[in-house]
């Protein structure tokens, strides 16, 4: 029996693993895509769509409610005068995005 087939498909499922871990079908799903149709997996692999990273939405306090919090922590004690009018100076300073 030869194992020419055996080692010439995991030379290819290797590099397909790897390809298909960014790519919506997984690495298991690429290595076995590259294993068993070598060189034609490979450029399936390429062609495939990656993964559609979902971004959550940026949710941005407005300025009021930062202020807010920075003079509740200064109320506190967890920050000092200095640092909430350092803040406070940024924060009045900021240009519409």
């Amino acid at each position: 029996m030869s194992w020419d087939w055996i080692v010439i498909s995991c030379i290819f499922g290797v590099p397909g693993a790897i390809i298909g871990s960014n790519k919506k079908i997984g690495a298991l799903g690429g290595f076995l895509l590259a294993f068993f149709l070598n060189i034609i997996g490979i450029v399936i692999l390429i062609c495939a769509k990656s993964k559609n990273v979902e971004h959550p939405l940026i949710t941005q306090e407005s300025i009021p409610d930062q202020l807010k919090k920075y003079e509740d922590l200064l109320d506190t004690g967890a920050i000092t005068e200095a640092e909430y009018n350092l803040q406070k100076s940024r924060l009045l300073n900021q240009q519409p995005i």
